[in-house]
C-alpha cells in the first residue's frame, strides 16, 4: 500500500502561510510630488566625542527636517490601516560608545524604540482591488531630527562607527517594515566614520554670567532702534592634548523667539539679539556657529559677543524683564 502524502502537504501548507505576510504590506509612502522613497543626510564634518562626557549626552543633532509625505493603499482596500515610523528597520548596531535616536513631535525616541505611531490613517476604501489607485490618499508633514548620544564603553580604537550609512527609520503599516527596498520612505545618514572619541571635553565659562542692562529710559522710542549694548565673552579650556574644534549655539530657555529676537516673557516691548563682537555679524538663536579651534598647543580660547536690546514697539510699557539663554557646545 502506498504511503499517504499528508506530511508533505502539511509542510507545503505551512510554508505558504509563512510566506503570505509578504503580500500583506498594504500601503506605500513617498514624498509628495517627487515620489522619493529615500531621504539622505550627511554627517557634515567629523564629530569629536569627549570620552569624559556622561552617558546620554547628545553629541550631534541633524537639522530639523519637514518632509511632505503621501501614503496610498497598495492592497487590502477594505482595511483601515495606521501609519507608523519604524526605528532601525535593518536592526544594525550604529557603533560603539554611541547610540542614535529620533526626535518626533518634540519627543526623543532611541534607536531600539520599535515603532512610533504617526497618528495618520489610511481609511477603508470601497473600491475593488483592481481599482485600488482610486482609493483616498493621506498627506501629512513629517517633522523630525536625528541625534547621536554618547552611550556605553568607549572603544579602545577611538572609532565610534565604521558604517558608511545607517537607516534610522522607515514609514510603513501595522504589519511591520517592508523588507523590499524602495517601497516606503526611509531616512538614511551617511559618513558615520567621521565620529571619533577624544580624551577630554572643554570647560566653558561665560563672562559675565548675567548681562545687566540696568535702568532703561522710555525716550526717543522707535521700532528697531538699539537701546543698549552689553559685552560678554565665551572662554573655553581643554586639559588634554586631543585636538578638536568647537561649535556653539545660543538656545533660549525662557522668553519667546520672534525672528532674530528673544522677547522677554514679562515685557514684549523689547527684544534681545546677539552679535559677534568682532564684526557685528548677527548670530541666530538655535543655529550653530564656529567658536574655537583647540589644536596643537592651544589650550584656551575666548570669543567676544554683544547682547543688544532693541525696541519692538513704539508704545513701550514700564517694568522689569528678563530672559535666559543656554550655550550648547558641539565638538568637531
Amino acid at each position: 500500500m502506498n504511503r499517504p502524502h499528508h506530511p508533505r502537504w502539511c509542510q507545503l501548507l505551512f510554508v505558504a502561510l509563512l510566506l503570505s505576510p509578504a503580500s500583506c504590506f498594504a500601503l506605500v509612502c513617498k514624498t509628495q510630488g517627487s515620489g522619493q522613497t529615500l531621504i539622505r543626510d550627511n554627517l557634515d564634518s567629523s564629530v569629536a566625542i569627549p570620552a569624559t562626557l556622561p552617558d546620554g549626552d547628545i553629541v550631534w543633532r541633524s537639522p530639523r527636517h519637514d518632509i511632505q509625505v503621501e501614503c496610498a493603499k497598495d492592497s487590502m482596500p477594505q482595511v483601515r490601516e495606521e501609519i507608523f515610523v519604524y526605528l532601525n528597520p535593518d536592526n544594525q548596531q550604529i557603533g560603539q560608545g554611541i547610540r542614535s535616536g529620533l526626535t518626533l513631535a518634540g519627543i526623543d525616541h532611541l534607536q531600539n524604540g520599535g515603532r512610533i505611531a504617526t497618528g495618520q490613517f489610511l481609511p477603508v476604501c470601497h473600491e475593488s482591488p483592481s481599482n485600488i489607485a482610486a482609493c483616498p490618499k493621506v498627506t501629512f508633514n513629517l517633522g523630525f531630527s536625528m541625534f547621536i548620544q554618547k552611550f556605553g564603553p568607549t572603544p579602545p580604537s577611538g572609532v565610534a562607527s565604521e558604517l558608511l550609512d545607517y537607516r534610522l527609520f522607515q514609514l510603513d503599516g501595522v504589519t511591520g517594515p517592508n523588507p523590499l527596498p524602495g517601497q516606503n520612505l526611509s531616512y538614511m545618514i551617511n559618513n558615520l566614520s567621521g565620529l571619533r572619541f577624544v580624551a577630554c571635553d572643554a570647560e566653558l565659562q561665560i563672562v559675565p554670567e548675567t548681562v545687566e542692562f540696568g535702568a532703561i529710559g522710555i525716550q526717543q522710542v522707535a521700532v528697531g532702534k538699539v537701546i543698549d549694548r552689553r559685552p560678554f565673552s565665551l572662554t573655553t579650556r581643554r586639559s588634554c592634548d586631543s585636538p578638536f574644534s568647537l561649535g556653539a549655539r545660543f538656545k533660549p530657555v525662557t522668553g519667546t523667539l520672534a525672528g532674530d529676537f528673544l522677547i522677554p516673557a514679562a515685557n514684549n516691548a523689547v527684544g534681545i539679539r546677539i552679535v559677534n563682537g568682532l564684526d557685528n555679524a548677527m548670530l541666530r538663536y538655535n543655529e550653530p556657529f564656529h567658536l574655537a579651534d583647540m589644536l596643537n598647543d592651544v589650550s584656551s580660547a575666548s570669543a567676544d559677543f554683544n547682547a543688544e536690546l532693541v525696541w519692538q514697539t513704539s508704545r513701550p510699557k514700564a517694568g522689569p524683564f528678563e530672559a535666559e539663554v543656554m550655550v550648547d557646545l558641539f565638538y568637531k
